[in-house]
Formats: structure tokens, C-alpha cells, sequence
């Protein structure tokens, strides 16, 4: 992973950090995106992802390796994300992401 890779996952964390009383460290972040924290304590911090982190910033941890779009909408639906500015956004490109694996995996047969 390059280090501009964990520049990025630093400034989202960072982000979400900066109104909230205590911290989430980017493991616990990551974790929670991926399904295996849960939690409740960090509900309001995923929330805070997907309204306060600019959707580049979002778009990147995908395009870094940190999570899939898959991994974010799985997210947005276990930690009942509402009203977010970017929920839309990242339902349409897991749509786009599911599509493209379906796609890859015909070709290959």
C-alpha cells in the first residue's frame, strides 16, 4: 500500500473525527465499512463517512484497496446510513461494480 494510500484513509479518519468527543482509529473505521465491527458506538462515525468525507476522498479508499463499493453499500445498510449526501452516489457505482464482475466472470468461461 502506498503511502499516499494511508494519507487518504488518514484524512477521511481525520475528518470524521473532528466534531466527535472520541476518536476511531482507521482499523476500527475499516472494520465497520467491512462488516466485522458492529458496534453501535461507531454508527454515528460511519454516518459521518458517508455525509461529512468528500465522495473523492470516498471514491479512493476504493480505488486504494480498502474497501469495495459493495463493502460501502453493505455499510450504508447495516448501519442504516440515512440522508447521506453520497448514499446515492455509492449505490450506483456497487451497481456498476456488480455488473462489471458478472461481466468479467462470463468472459472467463
Amino acid at each position: 500500500m502506498s503511502k499516499s494510500a494511508f494519507e487518504n484513509l488518514t484524512a477521511a479518519v481525520t475528518t470524521i473525527n473532528t466534531p466527535m468527543p472520541f476518536r476511531i482509529d482507521e482499523d476500527t473505521l475499516l472494520a465497520c465499512l467491512k462488516g466485522q465491527n458492529f458496534e453501535q458506538k461507531w454508527r454515528v462515525y460511519v454516518q459521518a463517512l458517508f455525509d461529512e468525507v468528500d465522495v473523492s476522498v470516498i471514491h479512493n479508499l476504493v480505488v486504494d484497496h480498502f474497501v469495495s463499493f459493495d463493502d460501502l453499500l453493505k455499510a450504508i445498510d447495516t448501519w442504516e446510513v440515512t440522508d447521506s449526501e453520497n448514499e446515492r452516489w455509492i449505490r450506483e457505482m456497487a451497481s456498476f461494480e456488480v455488473g462489471r464482475s458478472h461481466a468479467e466472470s462470463a468472459d472467463r468461461t
